[in-house]
C-alpha cells in the first residue's frame, strides 16, 4: 500500500508556477528522496504534503485518505499526524532535550508516565539517552540533529518529512549522521520523504529518488536506475558526472562519432535524437584505445586523477590512476557506453 500519493500537484507564487503537475507515490516504510537544484520546488512540495502550504490544484493522499484536493483541505495540518525535521532544526534553546521531545507528546494529551516511556524509547533509538537533561546549546550539531529526529518520530507519525537536514553539518559528521538517519528509518519503518540537493545524501539514504527540475518531475526510480538509465538530458547531466554527445545512427548497432564509427546497442531506433552516454570511470586511458583527444585540465581527488579531454572541440571527462601531463595527446577506450534517446 502507498503511504503517500501526490497527484498532479500545482502551486503558484505571485502568478509563477513553482510546482507544475507533480505526481509520485511512496510505499509504506520506504524513504523517497526529492532531489533537485535549489529553486526546483522540493521544499514547497514538502510543505504542501505537511499542510503548511495550500496547493492550487491536485490531490494529496495519506494512507489512503484524501488530505487535500486543490485548495480544499480535507485533513488539517495537525490531523495529518506528520513528523518534520527542518533545515534549522527548530529546537527550543530554553528547554532540555527531554522537554523538547516531550512537547509534542504533551500536546497529544499523554500522561506523564506514557510520555516518559516514549521518550526513553526514542532516546534509545537515537543513542542519546545520556543527554536527556542537557540543553541543545551544549550539544554538537550532529547531536542536535539526532534530537530533532527523536522529537519528530516520538509521536509515531504516519509520515516523516525531512527538509535538507544535513546541509549545515560538516562533511565528516555528515557521514555519521547520514548512517544514523538510515538506521533509524529502517528500524522504525516510518515512511519518509527527504528533500535534498545533495546527490550523495539521496543515493545513500533513499529506496527511490524523484529528480525534480523547474517544478516538474524528471524521473523517479531506484538509485541504480537514476544513475545508470537516465530518461532525460537533465537527469543525465545533473546526476553524477557524465559524458553526453549527440551522435548519428549509421545502421543497426553502429553510430558515428568524432572518432569514427563505434559499435553500440542502438535499440532498434533511428533518428537524430540519439546521444552517446558514459561515465568518466567507464573509460580507460591506454595506447590501444580507439578514441583520442588532448588533455586540457587535470585534478587530483580521492586517489584518482580527473581529466578533461578535448576532441574536435568537444570536451569529455575521464578518470585514471596514472598521472598524465596537460597538453598530452592520449588514446582511450570506453568500457561501457549506452545510447540514450531524448
Amino acid at each position: 500500500m502507498n503511504a503517500l500519493e501526490v497527484k498532479q500537484l500545482t502551486k503558484c507564487f505571485n502568478k509563477k508556477e513553482v510546482v507544475k503537475g507533480l505526481s509520485f507515490s511512496v510505499e509504506g516504510g520506504q524513504l523517497l528522496a526529492l532531489l533537485g537544484p535549489s529553486g526546483c520546488g522540493k521544499t514547497t512540495t514538502l510543505r504542501m504534503i505537511a499542510g503548511l502550504e495550500t496547493a492550487d490544484d491536485g490531490e494529496i493522499w495519506i494512507e489512503g485518505a484524501l488530505a487535500s484536493c486543490g485548495r480544499k483541505v480535507a485533513i488539517s495540518q495537525k490531523q495529518r499526524h506528520i513528523g518534520m525535521v527542518f533545515q534549522d532544526l527548530a529546537l527550543w534553546p530554553h528547554m532540555t532535550v527531554y522537554e523538547n521531545i516531550e512537547f509534542g507528546l504533551k500536546a497529544n494529551g499523554l500522561t506523564r508516565a506514557e510520555r516518559r516511556k516514549k521518550i526513553e524509547t526514542v532516546l534509545n533509538k537515537v543513542n542519546m539517552q545520556k543527554y536527556a537533561r542537557k540543553y541543545p546549546g551544549k550539544l554538537s550539531g550532529g547531536q542536535q540533529q539526532l534530537i530533532a529526529i527523536a522529537r519528530a518520530i516520538v509521536t509515531e507519525p504516519r509520515l516523516l518529512l525531512m527538509d535538507e537536514p544535513l546541509s549545515n553539518i560538516d562533511v565528516k559528521l555528515r557521514e555519521d549522521i547520514r548512517q544514523e538517519i538510515r538506521r533509524i528509518q529502517q528500524e522504525t519503518q516510518i515512511t519518509t520523504v527527504y528533500v535534498t540537493h545533495d546527490q550523495e545524501d539521496a543515493f545513500l539514504l533513499a529506496d527511490n529518488i524523484a529528480v525534480m527540475n523547474a517544478g516538474m518531475l524528471e524521473q523517479i526510480g531506484s538509485p541504480e536506475e537514476i544513475y545508470s538509465s537516465p530518461t532525460s538530458l537533465f537527469v543525465a547531466n545533473f546526476v553524477g558526472e557524465a559524458n553526453i554527445m549527440q551522435v548519428k545512427i549509421d545502421g543497426k548497432d553502429r553510430v558515428l562519432t568524432p572518432w569514427g564509427e563505434l559499435v553500440c546497442n542502438t535499440k532498434g531506433q533511428e533518428g537524430k535524437n540519439a546521444y552517446l552516454f558514459f561515465r568518466p570511470h567507464q573509460a580507460n586511458i591506454d595506447d590501444s584505445g580507439y578514441c583520442y583527444g588532448t588533455i586540457i585540465h587535470r585534478d587530483f581527488a580521492s586517489g584518482v586523477y580527473k581529466y578533461r579531454i578535448s576532441t574536435s572541440g568537444i570536451e569529455f571527462k575521464l578518470q585514471d590512476q596514472t598521472k598524465h601531463d596537460i597538453g598530452k595527446c592520449i588514446k582511450f577506450s570506453i568500457r561501457k557506453m549506452d545510447i540514450l534517446f531524448f
